[in-house]
């Protein structure tokens, strides 16, 4: 297959990287004007570009969120009673169970009816189906940081800061939505500092993983907000290095990283122990990124993304990267919603079917309206065009392809948060891989939760409802076994001693709702 080497363009930026990337990256340039160019001279072998001070959001309270969880004390028990069961272990469904909690700990899974602790916190189950809290493994919040990215899109004088949420009620989406799991796939300071402040109980929100910054070359498609740059050969290998000292959980190498500084990346990553999960950059064949030990992939386009003609989704190839994945224990992130959201940009799925008035913020829909400057700029451009060529039906058969094999697949939407039930929400990623024959309603769910857990390394404490997980849990109006679209019938929500119940639910969306449409966003 033919690979283009990072070779610059007027379009570098926009070829190698998927339409939320896009859309930040076209806010930046037209924040700073021609966007962060590489400093004169000799480039060093690695620089860091996150500023390590933190902002003032980093430092924020639950005073937005507070009153819409019902805390148990400690020793005190919740009880989830007369439920459907949904375990997420290799048993059946499980009519007519309880629920049995205490100090964030799932104690007993029995059959309504048996003797039940006093003083008990209690929600009904009867006629709901409870299934473990979900999981979103391709996220990027919208922290100060990245808003940043945005403002020059909104018009003169809107700043950074009237786009941003508290981070409260930014976390409180996530668990609006049922998705007590993500995995942050572009980190910084900020990230860590977010993590740390629901760590210590600052306020309340999802357990998280957070990747390293982006691993690039200096010619970088992102700003240095989230970017590491890493040169040559060396500075792959003090990438790897700063993973861990630095507090990040795993490697994102990224589109432009050279052919040096990759393979020293893996190599250094490997002998540290250190995951690499991330895009396949341009410079190297997913093939080779396989043998170099990349067992993480984080989207199913980057399996023929950067091919062009007749060579873009060559069969012989496609299936031997599939073989090469399932030998190499790869695991891929679905993300087929922003593959989707690629074919809405080039014009081929019409706007009719890519609604996004569910999406809370007004940033996005914003952008995402067909009339603006960013949908207009990427339909006159025939490279993005191009590289639009089917993505979404070739999407599709890799997922297919690798789940008939037997490789991890893991949803994951890479589009914002806001976004708790309709187009780009994890529900409809959810929806994506039944509708497009991936997966079944139970196979989905349990991607969503167990194997999740499993990826991250929580196997053993979450993912499953039996005795001994973390009690994250999500309690369901409707069967999602039947119909996956049932998942976004959401009446309760359930993080370790905290409970989100159906009215604190609606509250808290109508509260965050109200503070997105008080943004200073035009046309939103």
């Amino acid at each position: 297959m033919t690979y283009d080497q990072g070779k610059s363009s007027k379009y570098a930026f926009q070829r190698y990287c998927c339409p939320q990337h896009a859309m930040l990256i076209l806010g930046a340039r037209m924040a700073i004007g021609a966007g962060e160019a590489p400093p004169d001279g000799p480039q060093p072998s690695f620089r860091e570009g996150p500023d390590p001070n933190l902002t003032s959001f980093a430092y924020g309270s639950d005073a937005l969120t507070r009153d819409l969880y019902e805390i148990a004390s400690r020793d005190q028990w919740i009880v989830v009673r007369n439920a459907t069961v949904l375990p997420m272990t290799n048993g059946s469904a499980l009519p007519g169970h309880d629920i049995l909690v205490q100090n964030s700990s799932i104690k007993a899974v029995q059959p309504t009816g048996r003797s039940l602790p006093a003083g008990a916190l209690h929600i009904d189950g009867a006629a709901r189906y409870a299934i473990p809290g979900l999981t979103n493994i391709h996220q990027h919040p919208p922290l100060r940081h990245v808003t940043a990215m945005f403002a020059g899109m909104m018009g003169g004088g809107v700043t950074a800061d009237d786009i941003t949420l508290p981070y409260d009620l930014m976390m409180f989406q996530y668990l609006a939505a049922g998705v007590t799991r993500i995995q942050v796939m572009a980190g910084s300071p900020e990230d860590l500092a977010n993590r740390d402040a629901i760590r210590k109980g600052n306020y309340r929100g999802p357990h998280m993983r957070i990747g390293s910054p982006v691993i690039d070359s200096p010619a970088a498609i992102w700003s240095s907000a989230i970017t590491w740059y890493a040169n040559d050969a060396e500075g792959g290998r003090i990438a790897a290095q700063k993973i861990l000292e630095r507090g990040y959980d795993f490697a994102k190498p990224y589109t432009m990283l050279g052919r040096e500084a990759y393979f020293a990346l893996a190599a250094e990553c490997k002998a540290l122990g250190v995951e690499m999960m991330g895009h396949i950059p341009a410079s190297v064949t997913p093939d080779e990124a396989f043998l170099a030990g990349q067992s993480g992939v984080a989207h199913c386009f980057e399996y023929f993304y950067h091919g062009r003609g007749e060579q873009r989704f060559h069969r012989d190839v496609i299936a031997n990267r599939v073989r090469l994945s399932k030998e190499h224990g790869v695991t891929l992130q679905t993300t087929l919603e922003i593959a989707r959201v690629y074919e809405y940009d080039c014009g081929v799925i019409p706007a009719k079917e890519m609604d996004f008035s569910g999406t809370l913020d007004p940033v996005i829909r914003h952008v995402m309206r067909e009339d603006s400057p960013f949908i207009q700029s990427w339909r006159a451009n025939p490279v993005l065009m191009a590289g639009g060529e089917n993505i979404f039906d070739y999407s599709t058969q890799i997922c297919q392809a690798l789940h008939a094999e037997g490789v991890r697949l893991l949803p994951g939407t890479d589009m914002s948060g806001s976004s708790i039930t309709g187009n780009g929400s994890s529900h409809h990623e959810f929806q994506v891989l039944v509708d497009r024959g991936v997966m079944s309603p139970i196979e989905v769910l349990r991607a969503a939760t167990v194997h999740s857990a499993e990826y991250q390394g929580e196997g053993a404490v979450a993912g499953t409802i039996e005795p001994g997980r973390r009690s994250d849990l999500v309690l369901l109006d409707a069967d999602p076994t039947k119909d996956i679209k049932n998942t976004t019938k959401i009446d309760t929500v359930i993080l370790g001693d905290a409970i989100l119940r159906r009215e604190a639910r609606e509250r808290g969306l109508a509260r965050l709702k109200a503070r997105y449409d008080a943004m200073p966003v035009p046309h939103a």
